[in-house]
């Protein structure tokens, strides 16, 4: 059986979809009210894939099933006026103008969600804080559709929803969007999220495992997907060592613009002190990793003034200036013997 971890990019396959309850309420909940709504997040977090979500499920979930769902890539456009063309033709009408998309939904007579995504890159451009905030405008003055799906009755009506991702943080526009942030997936969305997968085939996680996913990759569902991959790999292959080839694909080729997970970081550390005692990356077979106490860590400060702390308390309790000299002595041994086992 093929590894299913394979989704370097947004999630299309909507039975793959999974998780994400809170965030894609915040969006439905707004857009019933035609709210322009704007997705932030790190990059890899899931802002195309919970976009595509949205524009897959917005005829269900908001009960209009007339309505016409739109999902553009503003990265993959050269200018606004081709989006409201594109927009436009698909309504029924013509032109490459925001009032030639206003004509297109008064005259096609039924809701419309436009979903798009990369919005960062449009704006980056020069182009897109022009095309946001006027379909913003058209979208704020909407008026929401009837039950079923037909807009109301009278002349100069129109009904569209508006959803946008951009980029780490919402960008600053003069129409108001509802930001809707997305971090890290919770523990929860992390099982619901591999068992998508899974269900291709026989392997299965087992429950540590995935908490060991989630710490591994911290959440952030491109690194998760990575972690998955090995684990998988590890299930087909029992020589495989996937925690050390995970980490080491996350700091060699990490998500551009998203922060390394903290694992990543501990691997690295953990990976240099094996090289600097055995002289290769990993201790020889049949030698377990031996824990450190690092006295640094405590602070030279701290080190010498625990031993005499420790024996003027042995003293105050009574049993005597000899047990507290003798104290102090083996304390202060022990902080020399330590010292020189790290170095």
């Amino acid at each position: 059986m093929a590894n299913p971890f394979t989704e370097r990019s947004r999630i299309t396959d909507p039975a793959k979809f999974a998780g994400r309850w809170r965030e894609v309420s915040m969006v439905f909940e707004r857009l019933e009210r035609r709210r322009p709504v704007m997705l932030a997040g790190q990059p890899g977090v899931g802002k195309s894939s919970t976009l595509t979500h949205v524009a897959q499920s917005a005829g269900a979930v908001l009960e209009l099933p007339t309505l016409a769902s739109f999902f553009i890539d503003l990265a993959a456009m050269p200018d606004a006026a081709t989006v409201y063309r594109l927009l436009a033709r698909d309504l029924g009408g013509r032109g490459d103008a925001p009032e030639d998309l206003l004509a297109a939904l008064r005259r096609a007579g039924r809701p419309a969600i436009v979903c798009l995504d990369r919005a960062d890159t449009a704006i980056a451009a020069g182009w897109g804080e022009g095309l946001l905030e006027r379909m913003a405008r058209i979208a704020r003055a909407s008026v929401p559709s009837e039950v079923g799906g037909i807009a109301a009755a009278g002349e100069n009506l129109h009904d569209l929803m508006l959803v946008a991702a951009g980029g780490a943080s919402p960008p600053a526009l003069s129409e108001p969007f509802a930001a809707v942030g997305l971090g890290a997936l919770a523990p929860a969305e992390v099982r619901l999220l591999a068992e998508a997968y899974l269900d291709e085939g026989g392997v299965q996680f087992s429950q540590g495992e995935l908490r060991e996913l989630a710490a591994l990759s911290a959440g952030h569902p491109a690194y998760l997907q990575r972690a998955a991959f090995h684990l998988y790999e590890a299930h087909t292959r029992p020589d495989y060592d996937w925690r050390a080839a995970y980490l080491g694909e996350a700091r060699e080729r990490p998500i551009p613009g998203a922060p390394l997970p903290p694992e990543a970081f501990r691997g690295e550390g953990d990976a240099a002190r094996e090289e600097s005692i055995y002289g290769q990356g990993a201790p020889p077979a049949g030698v377990a990793r031996q824990p450190e106490l690092h006295v640094e860590g405590v602070g030279a400060l701290a080190s010498a003034l625990l031993p005499p702390i420790v024996a003027l308390l042995v003293y105050q309790l009574g049993a005597g200036w000899l047990a507290a000299v003798a104290v102090l002595v083996l304390g202060y041994a022990a902080v020399v013997l330590l010292t020189r086992r790290q170095r």
